[in-house]
């Protein structure tokens, strides 16, 4: 996948490796992201198969590789793109952990659901702020198809704070949801 967002943010025009990490970091990155340890080894790739190729530039002092897309490159995402939409089971591994929550003592088990809501609603700000500095800015019409993914995000994590905020609430008000036996015999 990694390598198709590369192909992707290249058809908008050259990028070095920076600039795609930066562009991930302010897009995607609330659905797919990735590291400079990820994206500099699939841009070898993308360019061992032809798909981009670099130019050198010297920007002040510092030294810039500068992927450009090529033909082929161009090519191979049309094609991926254009085949029919692939639902998988996202992986959510929040809910790994909230699943055995019944190990732990209630007390903990909120205090974590807490955090983990501070730091989605953190997520869901910026997100928010970047909706508003796009729709200031631009026409969400030019934009329209990477404004409803930003649009899913902000709707993905307002569900992820509400069903949080409801198990707290079980959690703190119902007498029902404790540990469970297993808990209790460790």
């Amino acid at each position: 996948m990694l390598e198709y967002i590369i192909l992707g943010f290249l058809m908008y025009g050259g990028k070095s490796g920076y600039e795609l990490k930066q562009r991930m970091t302010y897009s995607t990155s609330y659905f797919f992201d990735a590291s400079f340890g990820s994206i500099y080894p699939a841009l070898k790739r993308l360019e061992q198969k032809g798909l981009i190729v670099y130019r050198e530039s010297v920007e002040g002092s510092k030294y810039k590789k500068v992927y450009q897309i090529q033909e082929s490159g161009k090519v191979v995402f049309l094609n991926w793109l254009e085949k029919p939409i692939i639902f998988e089971k996202a992986r959510q591994d929040h809910l790994v952990q909230i699943f055995f929550y019944e190990f732990l003592s209630k007390e903990k088990a909120i205090e974590n659901l807490k955090m983990f809501v501070e730091e989605v609603g953190s997520v869901a700000n910026q997100l928010n702020e970047q909706k508003e500095e796009a729709t200031a800015k631009h026409s969400i019409y030019q934009f329209y198809y990477r404004y409803s993914t930003m649009l899913y995000g902000i709707d993905y994590y307002r569900f992820v704070t509400s069903w949080c905020n409801e198990l707290i609430h079980k959690l703190e008000t119902d007498p029902q949801t404790a540990q469970s036996e297993c808990f209790r015999n460790i």
